[in-house]
Formats: C-alpha cells, sequence, structure tokens
C-alpha cells in the first residue's frame, strides 16, 4: 500500500530533540545559531505527506493543525506564509490499518525551509509549543513522505 513512499522513521524522537533549541531560539534569539532543519522537504517540487493518527486522538491531530495553521500564518517571516499558501491537507473518508488518515500536499515546496510541524509551532507559539508536541506524539501512528515532479497535464 506504501510501496513507492519514502517512508519516515517515526520522526517524533528527532523533532523532541530538536526542539529545546528551537524554544531557546524563540526565546533568547542571539542565544544559539540556527538549528539544522528536521524535515526541509527538498526531495522534488512537490510532497504529498501521509499521516497516520490513532481514530480516537483525531480531535488532538486536528487541534495541532489548527495551531499549525495560526503558526505559519501569524509568522513575520514571508517564507512562512509562502509555506501556507502551498500547504493543503487533505482527511481521509475512511481509515487505512485502523488509523485516521490525513493527506498534506505541499505545492509548490519552498525550498531550504523547515516543514517539521513542532518546530514551525514553536517559532510562533515558544510556550504552548511543549503541550501541542504532547498532543501530537499520543495521536502519531506513522509518516510517509512522497516526492513528485510534474509529469503531464491533461489539459490544452
Amino acid at each position: 500500500m506504501l510501496r513507492g513512499f519514502h517512508v519516515v522513521v517515526s520522526g517524533l524522537a528527532l523533532a523532541a530533540v530538536a526542539l529545546t533549541p528551537a524554544i531557546a531560539r524563540a526565546q533568547d534569539p542571539a542565544a544559539a545559531p540556527p538549528a539544522p532543519l528536521v524535515l526541509p522537504l527538498d526531495g522534488g517540487e512537490v510532497a504529498l505527506i501521509t499521516i497516520l493518527i490513532k481514530p480516537d486522538k483525531a480531535a488532538d491531530f486536528e487541534l495541532v493543525l489548527s495551531k499549525l495553521k495560526d503558526a505559519l500564518n501569524k509568522s513575520d517571516k514571508p517564507e512562512r506564509k509562502q509555506q501556507a499558501a502551498g500547504w493543503t491537507v487533505l482527511k481521509a473518508t475512511q481509515p487505512i490499518q485502523g488509523s485516521t488518515v490525513y493527506i498534506m500536499r505541499i505545492d509548490p515546496i519552498v525550498k531550504g525551509q523547515e516543514y517539521d510541524i513542532s518546530r514551525l509551532i514553536s517559532e510562533v507559539f515558544p510556550v504552548e509549543v511543549k503541550e501541542i508536541y504532547e498532543k501530537y506524539k499520543e495521536a502519531f501512528v506513522g509518516r510517509a513522505i512522497m516526492y513528485l515532479a510534474p509529469f503531464q497535464k491533461m489539459s490544452q
């Protein structure tokens, strides 16, 4: 079913390790140099990210998505506005392997930018990010990323 996808191991553990420097920078920007990107999405022009969520935690994940949307739109960085403009989230109408499925379509990918949900939220909401991250971690089952390139338009 996920054949052809680049399956990414949880990523949550990495996000947790990477989250601490992001919070420190948000509190004191001069304290540390920028941390390396956790999820840069530099593998193509378009990305489809499939996220599997525990069905009883879908509302919590949707709260995380709402906070992500707020963070992208309230950010002072013009790149975040570009990311928001090309980022669509779809919710499957049926479960897969017992999980609620969300598909994120990133088109176009803004090269060299962070796409890690926790990191993006921490830029605008450094105090709330820990609570939001815990909701995300408790809801998360798995993730797969597929990079795409334009192939053919069906209209003239």
